[in-house]
C-alpha cells in the first residue's frame, strides 16, 4: 500500500522488543512511550490516523489476508480535510539539520495540538523467525526527536521547529527519512503528516548560496547576510533591525527616504505604554529613553526634550 499511495499513506514501524528479529537494532526505548500512548497490547497493532486500530494478524506473515481491512481504513480517511501543511528542509551530513515548518490555510484551535518529529529508516531487508521468511521492513523508527506544542491557530500563520540529529553508523543514509506530524494529544487524531528523505531536502531554500543552517534569513535571498544589529537575524527578515526602530522611534515611521521620524506621535506611543503596559517586540528595546533601565514618566520628559532640542 505504501508503494500504491506514496503521497497520501505514510507509516512508522515501531518494534516491540519481544517480537523484534534477532540480531537487529529495531527496538528503541521510545517504543514503550508510543505504545503506551495508544494502549498497545496485542501484536501486531496498527493505528490509523491515531484513532482507528487493528490488532492481530495471520500466520506466516500472510499480509494479503489483511489488505482488504487496511484498504477500507485508508479509503475512509484519505479524503479528510486538514488546515495544516508541513514542509521539511535542511542539510544532511554526518549531522543532519532540519527545519519543519507548519503553515495553516484555515483557522483551528491549537489546544492540545503538538508536533512530533521522527527519524525512520526505510526498506530494511530482515529475517523474521515468526514468519520463517525475509521481510522488507518499511520506515522503521530510529529516533523520536521531539514533541513540541503547536502555538499557531489562524489561517496564514506558520511556525518552524528546528533541530539536529547525528547519523548512526549502522543506518543506511540513503534510506533515512524525517517524518513530521501534527497530532492532538487528547483525541489522538493525526491531522497532517509529511515525510522526506534526508537527501531530498533543500539545503538552501532561498538559493542565496548560504546553507539553511548558517543562513540568517532562510526564506529570503540575502547573500551578503547583512545584520546591522548583530542579533543573528538578517536585516532582510528582521522586523527590528535597529535601522528604523532606533531609540525613541516607537511607532517605527520614516520619511520618504526611509529615515526614522521621531515626533509627538512617539511621545503618545510612550504614554500609551505607561498607561496600558502594552507594547510589541520592536518597541521593547527602545522604550527606556534616558537609559536608567526603568520606563516611566521621566522617559516621556526625556523624549519631549530631545524632540524640542532637535537631538534626533
Amino acid at each position: 500500500m505504501l508503494d500504491d499511495y506514496p503521497e497520501t499513506l505514510m507509516n512508522i514501524e515501531w518494534h516491540n522488543p519481544s517480537f523484534t528479529p534477532g540480531n537487529s537494532d529495531f527496538d528503541i526505548p521510545e517504543y514503550s512511550s508510543r505504545a503506551s500512548m495508544y494502549g498497545v497490547g496485542g501484536i501486531p497493532h496498527t493505528q490509523w490516523n491515531g484513532v482507528q486500530e487493528t490488532v492481530g494478524g495471520y500466520a506466516n506473515g500472510n499480509w494479503q489476508a489483511f489488505i482488504g481491512t487496511f484498504t477500507s481504513l485508508y479509503n475512509s480517511m484519505v479524503g479528510e480535510e486538514t488546515p495544516y501543511e508541513i514542509s521539511i528542509n535542511g542539510y544532511a551530513g554526518s549531522e543532519v539539520s532540519y527545519d519543519v515548518t507548519i503553515s495553516m490555510d484555515a483557522d483551528m484551535s491549537n489546544s492540545n495540538q503538538k508536533v512530533d518529529i521522527f527519524v525512520v529508516e526505510d526498506n530494511i531487508w530482515s529475517y523474521w523467525t515468526g514468519a520463517s521468511q525475509y521481510h522488507n521492513a518499511r520506515n522503521v523508527a530510529r529516533d523520536w526527536l521531539t514533541t513540541q506544542d503547536l502555538t499557531i491557530s489562524t489561517a496564514g500563520e506558520s511556525e518552524t521547529f528546528s533541530g539536529t540529529f547525528d547519523m548512526d553508523e549502522d543506518w543506511n543514509a540513503d534510506s533515512i527519512k524525517i517524518i513530521a506530524i501534527v497530532q492532538n494529544y487528547v483525541s489522538k487524531q493525526v491531522y497532517q503528516v509529511t515525510a522526506v528523505n534526508i537527501n531530498d531536502m533543500n539545503p538552501d531554500i532561498d538559493d542565496d548560496g548560504i546553507l539553511n543552517g548558517e543562513d540568517n534569513c532562510i526564506d529570503i535571498f540575502n547573500p551578503g547576510q547583512e545584520d546591522y544589529d548583530n542579533d543573528l537575524i538578517g536585516d532582510a527578515c528582521d522586523p527590528c533591525d535597529n535601522l528604523v526602530y532606533i531609540l525613541g522611534n516607537l511607532n517605527g515611521d520614516t520619511d520618504e527616504n526611509g529615515i526614522p521620524v521621531i515626533d509627538i506621535m512617539d511621545v503618545l506611543s510612550l504614554v500609551d505604554f505607561l498607561i496600558f503596559d502594552d507594547s510589541y517586540e520592536c518597541q521593547d528595546p527602545i522604550l527606556n529613553i534616558n537609559g536608567d533601565e526603568f520606563v516611566n514618566v521621566v522617559d516621556v520628559i526625556a523624549l519631549v526634550q530631545s524632540i524640542l532640542n532637535g537631538d534626533n
